[in-house]
C-alpha cells in the first residue's frame, strides 16, 4: 500500500492525577529522521519511543512530543549518603589525627564535600515501570493515528498517480502508431518539394535519390527505442505501485529515466504531432514527480 510522508497523529490519555499527550508529526524528508521531545524525568524512554514510532515509519521527519501533566509528570530528586564510606574517612581522620598529634576536627560540612559521599539521586530511577509502558501505549496509539492518515493520503496519490500513468501510457502507444507514419509523410513531403523545384528545370525526379534521403531521415530521427523504453518504465512504475515498501525512491528514479527519454523524443522527432506528444508526456511526468515526493 502507498503511503504519503506527510501525516498528524495525536493520543490522550488519563492515569489516576496524570495526563498524557502525545503528538507525531512527519513531513518529506530523504530518510528516515525521528526526533523525540520527551519530559525532563522520563528522557530514558526515548529509545523506546523512537523504537516504537519507527515500525510505522519507512522514510520522512517525525516529529514526536510527549507532554505529562500532574503530580507524577515531574519526579524529585533525592539526596544519598555512602554511610559507610563516610565512616571510613572518620576513622582515616582520627588515625591522622592521633599519628600527626592533630586536634582539628573532621565537621559534616568537611564529609559533605569529600568525594563519593554524597550522591543525588535524580527522580526518573524511581519511575514507575507501569507508568512508562503506559506512554509508550499512548505513543503506539498516535503512531497508529499517525499510519492511518499517511495511509489514506496514500491511497489518494496512488489512484492519482495511475491515472496519470495510463494517460502516459495511451500517448505511448499513439507515439508508436506514429512513427512510421512520419517516415511516409516526410517521403510524401520531400518528393512534393523536390517536384515543385524540378518543374522549373528540365531534370527528371531520381526515385533512389528520394528513398536514400528518407532512410537518413527515418534513422536520424527513429525514435522507437525511445518508446520501447518509456513503454518499459511505465510498467515498472504500476509495478511499484503495487508493491508494500518504501517505494517513493524507486518511483523517483523512474520518473527521471522517464522524462529523458521523452526529452529525447521531441529533440529527434522531425514530426509537429510527435513533438507535441512528448511536451504532454512531460508535463504529465512532472506533476507526477511533484506527487512522488511525498511518497514514502
Amino acid at each position: 500500500m502507498v503511503r504519503s510522508m506527510t501525516g498528524y497523529g495525536r493520543k490522550e490519555a488519563e492515569k489516576g492525577a496524570l495526563r498524557v499527550t502525545v503528538e507525531i508529526r512527519s513531513v518529506n524528508h530523504r530518510f528516515s529522521d525521528i526526533l523525540v521531545r520527551l519530559p525532563k524525568a522520563w528522557t530514558m524512554l526515548e529509545d523506546s519511543v523512537r523504537k516504537q514510532v519507527a515500525s510505522f515509519v519507512r522514510r520522512g521527519r517525525v516529529d514526536v512530543a510527549i507532554a505529562l501533566e500532574g503530580e507524577a509528570a515531574e519526579t524529585r530528586s533525592e539526596v544519598e549518603i555512602d554511610w559507610h564510606l563516610a565512616n571510613q574517612f572518620v576513622q582515616i581522620a582520627r588515625e591522622m589525627g592521633e599519628r600527626f598529634s592533630l586536634e582539628t576536627p573532621l565537621t559534616p560540612k568537611d564529609l559533605l564535600l569529600l568525594p563519593g559521599v554524597v550522591h543525588t539521586k535524580d527522580g526518573k530511577e524511581h519511575a514507575d515501570k507501569d507508568t512508562g509502558d503506559w506512554i509508550l501505549d499512548a505513543v503506539r496509539a498516535a503512531a497508529e493515528d499517525l499510519l492511518a492518515m499517511k495511509q489514506a493520503e496514500g491511497t489518494q496519490l496512488q489512484m492519482d498517480l495511475s491515472k496519470r500513468l495510463s494517460q502516459i501510457r495511451e500517448w505511448v502507444s499513439q507515439l508508436q502508431e506514429l512513427v512510421p507514419q512520419a517516415s511516409e509523410e516526410y517521403r510524401k513531403r520531400l518528393q512534393q518539394r523536390m517536384a515543385d523545384m524540378l518543374n522549373q528545370v528540365s531534370v527528371e525526379l531520381d526515385p533512389q535519390r528520394i528513398v536514400q534521403e528518407v532512410a537518413i531521415f527515418a534513422e536520424r530521427s527513429d525514435i522507437s527505442e525511445e518508446v520501447t523504453r518509456l513503454q518499459s518504465h511505465c510498467l515498472q512504475f504500476s509495478e511499484q505501485l503495487g508493491r508494500d515498501d518504501a517505494i517513493g525512491r524507486g518511483l523517483d528514479f523512474l520518473l527521471q529515466e522517464m522524462n529523458r527519454e521523452a526529452n529525447t523524443i521531441a529533440s529527434k522527432a522531425n514530426h509537429l504531432h510527435i513533438q507535441h506528444l512528448a511536451v504532454d508526456i512531460k508535463t504529465e511526468l512532472e506533476k507526477m514527480r511533484e506527487q512522488v515526493q511525498n511518497i514514502e
